[in-house]
């Protein structure tokens, strides 16, 4: 039977000892706990993705749409 909880992340969390060997740090947050599973793509998600949000070149507020609307998109739960 498939797991149905939403709240739990379907990938396991890396530990502390796996975000090491993967070049992250153990103060790592769940996001990165996640998605270092895959960190080649991470970093360059995040190479592109931290300064749209880090510099300001896009607004709070459709920042914030934006991710509704992806959230929305994906069926994910409230």
């Amino acid at each position: 039977m498939p797991d149905t909880d939403p709240i739990r992340p379907r990938l396991p969390l890396l530990s502390d000892e796996e975000l090491a060997a993967r070049g992250f740090a153990p103060t790592a947050g769940e996001f990165v706990r996640v998605f270092g599973h895959a960190p080649d793509t991470f970093r360059r998600w995040s190479a592109w993705y931290s300064p749209t949000i880090a510099d300001g070149a896009v607004e709070s507020r459709l920042k914030e749409i934006c991710r509704m609307r992806v959230a929305q998109l994906n069926d994910c739960a409230v």
